[in-house]
């Protein structure tokens, strides 16, 4: 008995020390005891950060970390070498698409977690980036999302064809595609805009240019505005959403997780006015904030939200051109309360100039399929 004890190690000893340990350990340790199981599990859930991603090259901040103190990391994606576009990102995982064969119009798409290394490749064609490409060819725009209630990862991929935009549904539980044709011929590829969807509460959001009718391609539908086009994973099924009537035709805006909510950046930059902030619940839209222009800032600048400090009321903003829609390495926190910005930098994002931000927290979620993953 007392070497059993002696054996033993204290509850507090072993929770101290499996935050230390890598993550390819964690995952095989969960496997141990549900108190180990859960404890692994959340280890992670406020780990904020965010992505931010270049043609070349995705890495990470620490969001949580103090202000004088962010560092972007590299997270040495396993295909970093081939050029590539961040697609999206939820529940710890990345969804990115790599060119393959440029001539061939090969790519494939990676289903990759970064915290554990474990990534899943899904071929595709029809499919052009550039080294100079600021948002998706003409010719496809993804989605990338998580059912929660059926633990799956889907990919959805709009495809514009000889009159007809086809969608591409992709289940990582089944391994396969499914398809179908939308009732909108839609222009939603503008090459300065990115138009991966944002994915909140079990639905897709894209932003698109203009829809016409498919049996009468130069008849406008919605007066020809801008509009939002909605995919549901509780239905599967899609539909448009007006932007709020204060929006202009043609006017800038963007869209974005506001907590958890459909946020809408309605950019007035042209006009070297402000940025206001709309938030949308089931039916309606909010004005939520205004962010006013600082007088410094070029024409073709504008201050977009990054993330939301709930506690101390403050907005984590960085530089965007509206053309050709790339973020800038300055950053500003903005006081709600004083109305008052703090500009400051984030070693390393000096180096280059990224093209996607999204927020990111860390997760050991499984990728496993029925196939070997690469790591």
């Amino acid at each position: 008995m007392g070497s059993d004890s002696k054996r033993h190690i204290p509850d507090h000893v072993i929770f101290t020390i499996l935050p230390r340990l890598p993550a390819k350990s964690l995952v095989r340790f969960k496997c141990v005891s549900k108190a180990w199981h859960s404890f692994i599990n959340a280890l992670n859930s406020d780990n904020r950060k965010l992505i931010f991603s270049t043609v070349r090259s995705i890495h990470s901040v620490d969001i949580g970390a103090n202000i004088n103190n962010m560092k972007a990391r590299n997270l040495n994606f396993p295909l970093g070498k081939l050029l590539h576009q961040l697609i999206g990102c939820c529940n710890g995982v990345l969804c990115i698409v790599v060119q393959i064969d440029r001539p061939l119009g090969k790519a494939d798409l990676v289903i990759w977690n970064p915290w554990t290394g474990r990534y899943k490749t899904v071929p595709i064609s029809g499919v052009d980036l550039t080294e100079k490409m600021y948002g998706f060819a003409y010719k496809n725009t993804y989605g990338f999302c998580f059912h929660q209630s059926t633990n799956d990862y889907k990919i959805v991929r709009l495809v514009k064809r000889e009159g007809i935009t086809e969608f591409r549904i992709y289940s990582l539980n089944s391994d396969s595609w499914k398809s179908g044709i939308l009732p909108w011929y839609i222009f939603p590829m503008s090459y300065e805009r990115k138009y991966s969807a944002t994915f909140i509460d079990r639905s897709l959001y894209w932003r698109i240019d203009h829809i016409t009718d498919p049996k009468d391609r130069w008849t406008a539908l919605f007066g020809g505005s801008s509009v939002i086009l909605c995919f549901s994973l509780v239905d599967e099924n899609f539909r448009v959403i007006l932007p709020p009537d204060d929006v202009a035709k043609g006017a800038e805006f963007d869209l974005f997780d506001f907590g958890g909510c459909l946020g809408l950046i309605h950019c007035h930059a042209r006009r070297r006015a402000h940025v206001d902030i709309w938030t949308r619940n089931e039916h309606n839209w909010t004005k939520s904030m205004c962010i006013p222009r600082l007088q410094e800032l070029h024409n073709s600048l504008y201050l977009a939200p990054v993330f939301f400090y709930n506690g101390t009321g403050e907005v984590l903003l960085h530089e965007k051109d509206t053309y050709p829609y790339r973020g800038k390495e300055v950053f500003y926190l903005y006081s709600l309360e004083k109305k008052t910005f703090r500009k400051f930098n984030i070693e390393g994002m000096e180096q280059f100039t990224f093209h996607i931000d999204m927020p990111y927290t860390p997760s050991l979620t499984s990728l496993i399929v029925g196939e070997k993953l690469g790591f």
